[in-house]
């Protein structure tokens, strides 16, 4: 057993958030979680009143290294930098899925996957423009082969990836989210297909990453406010995810966007071997773009913990709980100033920063190696 003492916990869930606690934890599990418990004879790690929260979770990254050329080390982005999940965003499709399983499941960092709809995933960028390259039941029969490890369906839309037909690759991944009950996730990007059009294909569930970018045909109208159709896929339960990326968040579009009441789902980077030594570089860069632009901690926090586990059912992940697994991220939050960067070269000064200091997965306690 170990004693991890003088925390102060994070997770909106739990009736002791923002106070002192102490978490008993044994093996891969957490066995109490109270404001003061006494014990000797075990292994106790003392804190100095850092955050503790259910593990960190960053649902859109690129680890199929070594096969697709964006792809980065899962534990470099994942526990060597605070993160203890991570969802690789279609860079397999059913025909290579075997390989990056079998590459990522020994990870400290816990992988998940969302599979490409394009049967290759990202071994080169145009995947869906030849449309022999998506099979519906292969990959209805791998999704279900690994059915833990896939948590969704990924389809890229845009013209680059797609070609002129913007609408069969739709068609086939509602196919195979009707099959298999799996969301499936849409990057959106440049035009054509129109953001409308996009959102015409989702349903509950579903996820549009890239929520944020700063390119024409975005969430925004002429007046600077969230287009209506857009508001009225939220009512539909349709989610919107942050994505980062390269070139894919525009920190003055999710400005404005909160300005008109609308929030993201979930925060994640989209993490990439062209983006991570900057403007990316870690998923707590990213949760610091969103600390200092008017959210507090528990919105922030949640969304890379506990919201992201409801959008993809990740019973295990999420929440801080007795006889709950114990994935934890262990942070504290510095006044320092830095200035960070968007994908579109915006500057963003800001005044304080959170640094990631330990990572617990099932119970292990992982080496943070990276800041942000």
């Amino acid at each position: 057993m170990k004693l991890l003492k003088n925390l102060v916990l994070v997770d909106d869930s739990h009736p002791l958030n923002l106070h002192k606690v102490d978490i008993l934890i044994e093996k891969d599990t957490i066995i109490d979680i109270k404001e003061e418990i006494d014990l000797k004879n075990i292994e106790i790690i003392k804190y100095n009143h850092e955050y503790v929260s259910p593990g960190w979770i960053d649902i859109h990254t690129h680890i199929y290294e070594g096969v697709t050329d964006i792809s980065v080390d899962a534990d470099r982005i994942g526990v060597n930098s605070g993160v203890v999940l991570l969802c690789d965003a279609g860079s397999s499709g059913e025909a290579t899925i075997d390989d990056f399983y079998n590459l990522v499941k020994n990870k400290k960092t816990i992988v998940k996957s969302w599979i490409n709809i394009a049967s290759t995933g990202l071994r080169d960028r145009h995947e869906l423009k030849d449309k022999s390259n998506v099979n519906i039941e292969k990959t209805i029969d791998k999704i279900n082969e690994y059915n833990d490890f896939v948590v969704g369906i990924k389809v890229r839309a845009s013209a680059s990836v797609m070609g002129k037909d913007t609408v069969t690759p739709f068609e086939k991944a509602k196919i195979v989210k009707e099959k298999t009950g799996k969301p499936i996730m849409v990057h959106v990007g440049n035009f054509p297909p129109r953001l409308e059009e996009v959102l015409s294909n989702l349903s509950k569930g579903d996820i549009l990453t890239h929520c944020y970018h700063g390119k024409p045909g975005g969430i925004l109208d002429e007046n600077k406010k969230v287009k209506v159709y857009v508001k009225n896929k939220r009512l539909e339960e349709v989610k919107f995810d942050v994505g980062h990326g390269q070139e894919s968040f525009s920190y003055l579009v999710s400005l404005l966007a909160k300005q008109d009441g609308f929030y993201p789902d979930s925060i994640s980077s989209d993490l990439h071997k062209y983006n991570l030594n900057g403007p990316v570089y870690s998923l707590a860069n990213v949760v610091n773009k969103f600390l200092n632009s008017g959210y507090d901690l528990n919105e922030v926090i949640s969304l890379v913990t506990n919201k992201p586990a409801r959008l993809l059912k990740l019973q295990e992940f999420g929440k801080i709980k007795s006889g709950g697994k114990a994935h934890l991220t262990v942070f504290k939050l510095d006044n320092e100033e830095k200035e960070l960067e968007d994908s579109v070269g915006m500057k963003i000064n800001v005044d304080s920063v959170v640094k990631v200091v330990d990572v617990y997965v099932n119970g292990e306690r992982c080496d943070v190696k990276y800041e942000n």
